[in-house]
């Protein structure tokens, strides 16, 4: 587990230059539950497939609406309750040096915890322990302390929250993340980054079925090839579906639609 206190203004894949942080339907809606879940410190778990942009709308958005309060953990698969607790102790900054029992933490972390309103992010929040993700609850059940838990994961973060009965009944709100829908990628691609901005709409979505599927991960892939390529040879046409077609060749093609599926694109 790593952890975190301070983000970087930009968390665009791969660094990406020229993306700009475009709202959709799913962040502006995270925003809207952040706020909600900080006034009433709640429990929230912001969960769907990879690549769909939770962390990003997480990220960004708790930097607008809670940016001195906001702590992160990045939870690793297998994150034990020790390792949990010694997170803690280091992003919340505490004085003096970690106890040597995982017992002792609480006489450590709670008076810390209670003595400001906290906004505690859990990423990747489906490798945490069972033991963990139960300790999380006890502190949050715990009205001293003033705190705001987030739970960001994968598809398996909402049944592995489901597994701790207790923990997901207190669950104020679950959001699931989904691939942007054709009219979202019209929409929002060709202000994602000028590369798109003069693309006609039937190629944004040939590109769409046939690679990125509604997935900024995906769309972000491509782009940085596409970009990288033409920096590289300031003839190569574009757009053109051949560069496109030259990207696949960079990709899993797991990700791509199977031949036939998609009849007079390729």
């Amino acid at each position: 587990m790593t952890t975190t206190d301070t983000r970087p203004p930009i968390d665009h894949y791969l660094g990406l230059t020229g993306a700009r942080l475009m709202p959709t339907t799913a962040s502006r809606l995270t925003q809207r539950h952040l706020r909600m879940a900080i006034r009433a410190k709640a429990m929230i778990c912001i969960h769907g497939d990879v690549g769909l942009g939770k962390t990003l709308a997480v990220n960004t958005n708790l930097r607008d609406v809670a940016p001195q309060n906001t702590v992160w953990l990045e939870c690793r698969k297998g994150a034990t309750l020790t390792t949990l607790c010694d997170a803690l102790f280091r992003v919340l900054d505490v004085p003096g040096e970690a106890p040597t029992q995982v017992d002792d933490y609480d006489a450590v972390l709670r008076p810390v915890l209670s003595a400001q309103p906290r906004v505690l992010v859990c990423d990747e929040a489906q490798g945490l322990s069972k033991q963990a993700l139960d300790y999380l609850r006890t502190l949050w059940d715990d009205k001293r302390n003033q705190l705001t838990l987030v739970f960001v994961g994968g598809e398996n973060c909402l049944q592995r929250i489901r597994s701790r009965p207790a923990l997901a009944s207190r669950m104020a709100l679950f959001q699931q993340y989904q691939p942007l829908t054709p009219d979202e990628v019209l929409s929002t691609l060709p202000e994602y980054h000028a590369l798109w901005h003069d693309v006609p709409p039937p190629d944004l979505l040939w590109v769409n079925d046939l690679v990125c599927h509604g997935n900024f991960r995906n769309w972000a892939k491509v782009t940085f090839h596409i970009q990288d390529a033409l920096e590289e040879d300031s003839n190569m046409a574009w757009f053109s579906r051949d560069t496109i077609r030259m990207v696949l060749s960079y990709l899993d093609s797991t990700v791509r639609s199977q031949p036939g599926a998609l009849p007079g694109y390729l």
